[in-house]
């Protein structure tokens, strides 16, 4: 049933189009249109050759891990394998809050299978692509930008618009609900949005009711809202 409401999308946008109406498709990007996955692997990585040298064993365990088993912590992935070290848990908290929300390493972010293939079809259809996402400006732009453009993401193309956090202790859900006028501000309809966090979503489906809104299962906070089950559940964007 996703898939089909998935492939439904897309000539929703062509019809809003030709009646002379904007329409706007709203994308998050970690865990959304991007898997995160490689992003921690790569920190996990890191941190066994740096601070994490010194632990017997966790060079070997880190190297057979893969991105699948990246998930909402990293911390988590090692303590599922049986890593109960406090004070190791407690470094590498550290070490990865300090790399996973800069430039650098967003680079290693690989896209969701079909996303770009899906995005640059709504593009084509007429969309107005609208990236909302909670990373921020001031460490995180470029290298936002670099994998847009690098992954074949529309972008840059005078109908893509990249929203992000002002600042990066702003909350991201605060930051979501304020983004919400930026998006009426567009005078447009939106016709379809896209998000991993049911939270989000949910705000969504409540302040656009007459759009379709698809929820990526991929990963999210622990401490999610449940998801308004009107929302269209998505492992990904391939949609035939």
């Amino acid at each position: 049933m996703s898939a089909a409401e998935l492939g439904e999308v897309l000539p929703l946008v062509a019809k809003t189009a030709a009646a002379g109406r904007l329409p706007v498709v709203v994308f998050d990007l970690d865990s959304t249109l991007f898997c995160t996955g490689a992003r921690n692997l790569a920190i996990l990585g890191d941190f066994v050759r740096g601070p994490g040298a010194e632990h017997p064993g966790l060079a070997e365990l880190v190297a057979s891990l893969n991105n699948a088993d990246m998930g909402w912590n990293v911390n988590d992935a090692l303590r599922r394998r049986g890593v109960d070290d406090a004070a190791l848990h407690a470094e590498l908290k550290h070490f990865w809050n300090a790399r996973f929300f800069t430039d650098a390493m967003v680079l290693h972010d690989e896209p969701l299978p079909g996303a770009a293939e899906f995005a640059r079809a709504c593009r084509a259809h007429g969309a107005m692509l609208y990236y909302l996402t909670g990373r921020h400006v001031g460490g995180m732009e470029q290298g936002t930008a670099a994998s847009l453009l690098r992954h074949g993401f529309p972008f840059l193309d005078g109908k893509s618009i990249l929203h992000l956090k002002p600042s990066f202790t702003l909350a991201d859900r605060l930051f979501k609900e304020e983004a919400l006028a930026a998006i009426r501000a567009l005078r447009g309809e939106v016709v379809a949005t896209f998000e991993n966090e049911p939270g989000n979503a949910n705000l969504f489906l409540r302040s656009f009711p007459a759009a379709r809104h698809f929820l990526l299962e991929t990963v999210h906070s622990p401490e999610a809202e449940a998801p308004d089950a009107r929302l269209v559940r998505l492992g990904d964007f391939r949609h035939s």
